[in-house]
């Protein structure tokens, strides 16, 4: 069985089998990662996966899965960002309707 070093925040260093390891591929372009979860405290870990690890991946069939984001992503790219007014602004209105 084909073993990988990676590293737990938590528990330091561990050895993956490569069946634990899934691939992540952000369809808008922002790269691609790979997510595990740690056999010894059970947390959900995700590193940035460069293009020799992923190629490795592929070599022994782990193909990533796709993230298309949702098109209303897209859309917020295009409105500016809500600043404190705004935040008040909606604030005041909701203690109103209530």
């Amino acid at each position: 069985m084909l073993r990988i070093k990676s590293r737990c925040w938590r528990c330091g260093e561990v050895a993956l089998a490569i069946e634990d390891i899934i691939l992540v591929e952000h369809g808008d372009g922002d790269g691609t990662f790979y997510v595990f979860t740690c056999y010894g405290c059970g947390d959900p870990q995700a590193y940035p996966a460069d293009p020799r690890f992923v190629d490795f991946m592929r070599m022994n069939g782990r193909e990533p899965i796709i993230l298309s984001p949702p098109i209303e992503c897209k859309e917020a790219e295009k409105n500016p960002p809500l600043s404190w007014d705004d935040l008040l602004d909606l604030h005041l209105q909701l203690e109103s309707d209530g």
